[in-house]
């Protein structure tokens, strides 16, 4: 006689995490905290959030960062109530999705084939006149502006908008769907459409570094990007102090192509400099 022992729900939730990140359940015990214990990043979170929304559980902007394995088994418990949500603000950056588990939604009326640049909890739209003042913020502040284009430079509000558009293939503000507020900036800049491929950059304001959102906007817009042009790849240039946000997606969202050393200089020493690749077999149809 076979006798059948009916795991209970959340222990099937902790195994289905565990398979999902590649790790051993009892590793996943349930203080086990996402970042300081399983060494989480920012892409990888990316994948939770869209594993926990095909699970039935919606994300919202406004709430704290999940910290450890326990909370998101709770939300998995509670799943069935309506109008449960995860809320996201801040983090520090889990097995890195493609960029094909996030999905660029089809436009709801008209052509079929128009796309709504939209993911969980932002969109994605053209630069409107008033928003320079804001991404001029985004460019400066010092808690992220090393990361982006000027390094931690400050330029003239004169210079940064007088630069704006050049060399740019296409720039997008990502806003939050619950508000319409911006939260974040997506550029395809530089390269050569004749051979097929253009360089990816991205910033967003610090609350939302690590949480999984701002990689999800990222992820709508390659899909965009590989849609709309005929590329066979998109460049991403990493200096070495922001290789620590992406590192899980080597192999599988992306490729490393080429390495600069000790290219970059911040924060007193010199940093390498990783030239990686997206290509569009990691991206499929919706």
């Amino acid at each position: 006689m076979t006798v059948t022992t009916e795991v209970p729900a959340r222990e099937a939730n902790r195994r289905e995490l565990a398979t999902m990140l590649d790790r051993d359940p009892a590793e996943l015990t349930d203080d086990a905290r996402l970042v300081a214990d399983l060494s989480l990043d920012s892409l990888a979170m990316m994948r939770l959030l869209t594993w926990l929304s095909a699970r039935g559980v919606s994300v919202d902007t406004d709430s704290c960062l999940l910290a450890n394995v326990g909370e998101v088994l709770s939300l998995l418990d509670k799943v069935a109530f309506p109008g449960l949500s995860i809320r996201v603000t801040e983090g520090r950056g889990i097995s890195l999705p493609g960029v094909a588990d996030v999905s660029v939604r089809p436009q709801r009326h008209g052509d079929p084939q128009a796309r709504v640049l939209e993911g969980q909890a932002f969109r994605l739209v053209p630069p409107r006149p008033d928003d320079i003042g804001y991404l001029y913020g985004l460019a400066v502040d010092p808690d992220i502006g090393f990361r982006w284009r000027y390094r931690g430079s400050v330029p003239s509000f004169e210079r940064f908008s007088s630069e704006f558009w050049t060399s740019v293939v296409v720039q997008l503000v990502a806003r939050r769907i619950q508000d319409d507020l911006p939260v974040g900036h997506v550029v395809a800049y530089g390269g050569d459409m004749s051979m097929g491929y253009t360089y990816l950059g991205a910033v967003f304001q610090p609350e939302y570094t690590g949480t999984g959102l701002a990689a999800q906007a990222v992820a709508v817009f390659v899909r965009y990007l590989f849609k709309t042009f005929p590329l066979r790849k998109i460049y991403i240039e990493v200096p070495g102090f922001n290789w620590a946000q992406m590192a899980s997606g080597e192999g599988i969202l992306f490729e490393i192509e080429g390495v600069l050393k000790k290219h970059e200089y911040y924060d007193g020493q010199y940093w390498d400099k990783y030239y990686c690749a997206i290509y569009p077999e990691s991206v499929s149809s919706p």
